[in-house]
């Protein structure tokens, strides 16, 4: 059935406050389950939309259908829209729409796009959520925020932008995709998984001039694959791990950020195979890497490939290595880390670096 929140007395007029209305046809569709409509408008929110399980909430397309907080609402929204705490849910479904955080008009607060998972540290999890053609964009916090714990999550063709800290972050997610997004101008990085999430797919997302990293792993986040994205003119490094195990860097264009282009610190069993990574380290001439292995204060990077990488360096501003393995310090050096047939050119200082312990490298020119 299809739940029209018009007829809940939504009026979409950008003053309104819909809140109230909007949850009440969610709360009608929650008995059989359905799909609530919300026609083009801008609608006003004071607190969060509840989705409870077999619920779609669809709008009429991104910018047309707006979801908006309140002026001066100033109070704590974990997920303008979102699944309930300490419960799991199953089968929601959020389309075609656009969630605004107004944060010009907002005193700081912690103010969140688009939430759902459970409670962390317990044997519990959402299900089978989804978010289709959604825009978040001008929150506080995070414009994606999907928590611990969420199995079988998909996020499709969606923007995030203009948020205060991450466009997209998976934090205690499993199984999971996330394809064809674009995240730009967030005050953090575009993408960052986080919290154990594992067995995720990012693939044929765009991270661009976001202030952090395009895309970061971090946390305990493990045996996920960044696969076919593009991370280009980022503050930090286009992709970067640390202290995570068993990730695939593969098939990624990774272009002009100011940092390092793919950088793993610690960790094991990384591989960086297939990338084009060129022209990074904007931030300062022979500064940076394209592609750099190195330790953290309590690990080394260990047992990682680096394979059939494409590394330019060119123009005024090079990277100092094209590829670079430091040799860590006593306790977590680098070591058995391999780097096969890597095609470099054009770095300031050396095109290569190895300096870990029983490197293996062969036909790299």
């Amino acid at each position: 059935m299809i739940f029209n929140v018009q007829d809940y007395g939504a009026r979409g007029d950008g003053r309104t406050d819909d809140t109230d209305a909007i949850q009440l046809a969610v709360n009608a569709a929650s008995f059989d389950g359905g799909t609530v409509f919300i026609p083009p408008g801008t609608y006003i929110l004071s607190q969060s939309i509840l989705l409870t399980d077999r619920i779609t909430l669809a709008g009429a397309g991104m910018g047309t259908t707006v979801l908006k907080i309140a002026d001066n609402n100033n109070t704590r929204i974990v997920g303008l829209v979102r699944t309930p705490y300490g419960r799991g849910t199953r089968y929601v479904c959020v389309r075609d729409l656009t969630l605004d955080g107004n944060r010009d008009n907002q005193a700081e607060a912690e103010q969140v796009g688009f939430y759902c998972g459970v409670i962390p540290d317990q044997p519990m999890s959402d299900y089978d959520i989804s978010c289709l053609r959604v825009e978040a964009h001008h929150f506080h916090d995070y414009g994606f925020d999907p928590h611990e714990v969420v199995t079988r999550l998909t996020i499709v063709d969606c923007v995030s932008h203009h948020n205060g800290l991450d466009g997209f972050t998976l934090d205690g997610v499993q199984t999971s995709i996330v394809k064809g997004c674009v995240a730009f101008n967030n005050d953090r990085h575009g993408f960052n998984l986080v919290t154990k999430s594992s067995f995720c797919i990012l693939s044929q997302n765009l991270a661009y001039e976001n202030k952090g990293n395009g895309f970061t792993i971090q946390n305990g986040s493990h045996s996920n694959e960044v696969v076919g994205n593009l991370a280009r003119e980022n503050g930090g490094d286009g992709l970067y791990s640390i202290e995570v195990n068993d990730n695939t860097f593969f098939n990624n264009t990774v272009l002009r950020n100011q940092q390092n282009g793919i950088r793993v610190r610690g960790g094991a069993r990384t591989t960086v195979i297939g990338n084009l990574v060129r022209e990074n380290g904007q931030k300062q001439h022979n500064t940076y890497s394209e592609i750099v292995l190195d330790d953290t204060e309590t690990s080394g990077a260990t047992d990682c490939m680096v394979a059939n990488n494409n590394v330019i360096s060119r123009g005024d501003i090079r990277a100092q290595f094209g590829i670079d393995e430091t040799a860590g310090v006593r306790g977590h050096e680098q070591e058995r880390n391999a780097f096969l047939a890597n095609r470099i050119m054009g770095a300031a200082t050396a095109n290569v670096s190895l300096n870990g312990r029983s490197t293996m490298q062969d036909h790299n020119i």
